[in-house]
């Protein structure tokens, strides 16, 4: 008897000693990559349900948009498995993809719905696959819309002192050359009433992602990046003429327009410095929902302009960025990481982080843009919402091939040369063609060749294919 309690006695002790291990045993955890603030906001935001939910803590690492890249990459060579869900550009997903778990069969494995067939198509079928393989979930419907100012553009008496110095009709532009004569029109003179002078428009034109402001115009031009050989197109007529009218532009915007990015244009837009400007769609929030703007109920919403061929107008507004989940194949903990994919981009989690203007993330599901509670979010948020669905359907995608950073950031460069004057369009994009025939022959012209001939078959597809200016 006594040997029999005795056993009993040293279970109890067991089961008690154990108990609370059990007890103190920690959630898993993962490190999601992204974005730093604004974007990050998207993460917080709903960081504390998704654990409440799922059980699963998560660790952000917010990064500068212009050290991902290379940060995510000196981890995924290394095969450090640093990082369990990684937010990255679509240019990149050629160099990424030999990294990531393709997504589909993960998420059925964990009884996750993507809902992919809800995600515009313009994400869902370019930017997230590779190869015909899903490497990526939208979590950014990144795309530039063209904004003007109403009190510009509404105003009869400005309407008609339009005509009387151009016998033109006042309108939005639509094409690049009424672009360049609008933004002439409204530089130097206060058409806002408000005391101070203001500008025709404004650019990005910073030094890094410029090269966007850029592409549309060549692209609607009928540039495209290659032929079939892998022979740059950059330096044709589309390109210079493209560069050209960038280079027409700049006398009628902001001083210091050539130091200006995201945060100057968004600035002049909300501020009502300028009478038009391209740029993201979160700046669409920001001027009727943001503290700080000065436009409220003053901004209407169009196509980015065109080219015009025979009596047909050709828009090819930038799909510029995209922002996208991923899943390393070095990560410890898949299962978790296509969870919180899942959780994130979920039509009711995503639709509250793309309503919010802290988040600068923009709508990117079907759903979305049907949103009876997006659309009534502000008087106009209708024709905002119609603007990007209708922009969507024409864009120009990012080039996605091996080595697309450094192709567009030689780009950059040169484009930053020749709007600053020191060399001329066609000097400044015979560098650029140059320079890309290196990357090519390093990179390997053969692979390469085959590489953008996918991504150019998908765009022929959508209609989108070089047409060489007259």
């Amino acid at each position: 008897m006594t040997k029999k309690i005795l056993v009993m006695l040293v279970v109890l002790t067991l089961v008690l000693v154990s108990a609370p291990m059990a007890l103190a045993a920690e959630p898993e955890e993962i490190t999601v990559a992204v974005h730093a603030v604004p974007h990050a906001n998207g993460v917080y935001m709903f960081r504390d349900q998704f654990e409440k939910e799922f059980g699963i803590k998560i660790n952000v690492v917010e990064m500068a948009p212009e050290a991902i890249f290379e940060k995510q990459m000196t981890e995924f060579t290394a095969g450090t498995g640093a990082y369990d869900v990684v937010q990255f550009m679509p240019a990149w997903i050629a160099d990424y993809s030999r990294y990531l778990e393709p997504l589909e069969p993960l998420a059925e494995k964990n009884g996750v719905d993507l809902q992919r067939d809800d995600v515009a198509p313009a994400f869902r079928d370019i930017y997230n696959k590779w190869g015909g393989v899903t490497y990526a979930m939208t979590w950014d419907g990144d795309l530039n819309i063209f904004y003007y100012n109403r009190l510009a553009f509404e105003n009869p008496e400005y309407q008609e002192k339009y005509m009387k110095e151009t016998g033109k009709e006042l309108r939005v532009p639509r094409t690049w050359d009424e672009y360049v004569e609008t933004c002439k029109f409204f530089a130097g003179w206060d058409w806002d009433n408000d005391g101070q002078n203001e500008f025709g428009c404004d650019e990005y034109l910073q030094r890094g992602r410029m090269y966007w402001w850029f592409l549309d115009r060549f692209a609607s031009m009928g540039g495209v990046y290659f032929d079939e050989e892998m022979k740059p197109l950059i330096n044709t007529k589309a390109g210079v003429m493209a560069l050209q009218n960038m280079i027409d532009a700049l006398p009628y915007m902001p001083t210091g327009a050539l130091n200006h990015g995201y945060t100057e244009l968004r600035l002049a837009i909300i501020n009502g410095d300028v009478a038009m400007g391209k740029q993201w769609t979160d700046v669409g929030k920001a001027a009727d929902l943001a503290e700080e703007s000065k436009v409220k109920g003053l901004i209407g919403y169009a196509l980015v302009p065109g080219w015009k061929w025979g009596d047909k107008i050709v828009h090819r507004p930038m799909l510029a960025g995209g922002w996208q989940l991923g899943i390393p194949k070095d990560s410890k903990h898949k299962d978790a990481a296509i969870k919180f994919i899942g959780f994130i981009t979920r039509p009711d989690i995503s639709l509250a982080i793309t309503k919010d203007p802290s988040t600068a993330l923009d709508p990117y599901r079907i759903s979305h843009f049907q949103s009876a509670e997006f659309q009534s979010l502000w008087p106009t948020a209708k024709n905002y919402l119609a603007a990007i669905m209708v922009t969507a359907q024409y864009g120009f995608p990012e080039l996605q091939i091996p080595g697309a950073a450094e192709y567009m950031d030689t780009l950059d460069l040169e484009l930053t040369e020749a709007l600053a004057g020191n060399k001329s369009p066609q000097e400044a994009l015979d560098a650029v063609a140059e320079k890309w025939e290196e990357i090519t022959d390093r990179l390997g012209r053969d692979a390469q060749k085959e590489m953008w001939n996918k991504q150019y078959d998908a765009m022929k597809a959508a209609g989108i294919q070089y047409q060489p200016l007259p």
